[in-house]
């Protein structure tokens, strides 16, 4: 039977299971359908997005772009830009994300990149000159440790 001559109720049937589903592959798929004979007949419903194709871990806006620069880079660090919500519904799924702030800087960042994220605060921080107990403060709150190498350059300010 061609695409194009499907009896009159089946194209109906077509029609109704799309708009029940909202979806034209659960229509096809219903109706035993090729997804391209269902698209053909239904060429002029707009389906609604559905939510649980957006939302499917309820990540989404702000926090989606959070979790999109942390993926990329490791780390973020955040103005007024990502607060406290966008935190938590990331640490619901997420468990390797930390928070911290340190020198008027708050910075989110995953567990595995701790150490990335501890030079690029340690970088920005604009400080000329570090302390050993400063640097170990800084490496205790990130978790993690330098080389002896590393922290005399970040202890003299060195890049």
């Amino acid at each position: 039977m061609s695409q194009k001559n499907l009896p009159v109720d089946l194209v109906e049937k077509i029609r109704y299971y799309v708009r029940k589903f909202n979806s034209k592959i659960d229509a096809a798929n219903k109706l035993g359908l090729s997804y391209d004979t269902v698209i053909f007949y239904t060429k002029d419903i707009r389906l609604k997005t559905r939510k649980k194709d957006i939302d499917y871990l309820g990540i989404y806006g702000k926090s989606l772009d959070l979790l999109k620069e942390l993926m990329q880079n490791g780390y973020v660090f955040c103005s007024e830009k990502y607060g406290l919500k966008e935190y938590i519904k990331l640490k619901k799924h997420f468990s390797q994300i930390r928070r911290t702030k340190m020198y008027g800087k708050m910075i989110y960042y995953m567990g595995d990149k701790s150490k990335i994220a501890a030079q690029t605060l340690l970088k920005i921080s604009n400080k000329k000159v570090m302390s050993y107990q400063e640097l170990k403060q800084v490496t205790e709150v990130f978790d993690t440790n330098f080389n002896k190498e590393e922290k005399t350059r970040h202890s003299t300010g060195e890049d």
